[in-house]
């Protein structure tokens, strides 16, 4: 599943370069069109009483994250998006697609594939109920002992994702973006996230759009972009309010502060998480930041 999921974020993150490229090196032209591996991927579902018009939108545009003006449309914009499955909370509902990405030169675009048939290797529904036709989900109370599968058939093959539920946790939510241009290239890329003595507490994809939804306890502190999962065309090196962090320096890795006293709930990141694309002949820009905690995390060989 791994090598799946690489492989479709990379295939993400050459369309987002907007380079007009291909796979194979080729020029791609407006008719020409290169569709990624299919990847199970999970929504915050939209429910119609978070609507402003709930008659306004059909069920197959709020199982859509690319609806235009859908977000605008949320009570409550925060309840949206696409949603990392191993920082699900409990209580919460999700839906579970398989998706796969078509690139052409006018864009991305998401494609939500049909007639797949959905399972748990949670068949007793200790942890959350899944609707196996429609890939619906909804978390159960119970904080997850281990990693759990969700698995997608479609068209005789099968495809599968990690997920996992956390209770009484702060929901996180903020964006990675390209440093200079904010774009959406750094899919797949992970944060950590630390308390105060340096003992990892939580991590998080970043998805196809630039966004993140990490469930951490209200002990985290400070977070770090992990440095082997930043594509090949970014060094290891990220800006969070204005100051520059280096993720691949070994006892200062660029562990940036969050948010001061957090609670548990909805809380949103200070500001983007730039990561700096290489420029040839150049090096990473120069580290401005480096914590305490860092050292600290260093010496437990965490």
């Amino acid at each position: 599943m791994k090598q799946v999921q690489k492989f479709a974020y990379a295939m993400l993150a050459l369309a987002a370069i907007g380079c007009g490229g291909s796979g194979n090196g080729t020029s791609t032209t407006a008719s020409t069109v290169t569709t990624s591996t299919p990847r199970i991927e999970a929504i915050v579902k939209v429910l119609p009483t978070n609507l402003l018009h709930p008659s306004q939108w059909t069920a197959a545009q709020l199982l859509n994250p690319q609806t235009p003006g859908l977000q605008a449309d949320l009570i409550n914009p925060n309840v949206f998006g696409v949603q990392d499955p191993n920082n699900f909370q409990a209580g919460e509902q999700y839906v579970f697609q398989l998706v796969s990405y078509t690139t052409t030169a006018a864009g991305v675009v998401r494609n939500i594939l049909s007639n797949v048939s959905f399972a748990s290797t949670d068949p007793t529904n200790l942890y959350g109920n899944l609707a196996n036709n429609t890939g619906d989900f909804s978390a159960g109370t119970n904080k997850t002992t281990s990693t759990l599968y969700v698995t997608a058939e479609y068209k005789n093959s099968n495809y599968m994702a990690s997920y996992s539920i956390q209770t009484d946790q702060v929901r996180l939510i903020g964006t990675v973006l390209a440093q200079g241009t904010n774009a959406n290239q750094l899919a797949g890329t992970k944060l950590n996230f630390y308390d105060g003595t340096g003992l990892l507490v939580g991590s998080v994809t970043v998805e196809y759009d630039g966004t993140f939804r990490a469930s951490v306890p209200t002990t985290a502190t400070g977070f770090t972009v992990v440095a082997d999962s930043v594509p090949g065309t970014f060094y290891q090196s990220y800006n969070y309010l204005s100051t520059q962090y280096d993720a691949g320096v070994s006892g200062c890795d660029g562990t940036a502060t969050l948010p001061v006293g957090l609670t548990v709930g909805t809380a949103t990141l200070a500001g983007p998480v730039y990561v700096a694309p290489k420029v040839a002949n150049q090096g990473p820009p120069p580290s401005t930041g480096c914590l305490a905690i860092d050292t600290v995390r260093e010496k437990k060989k965490i």
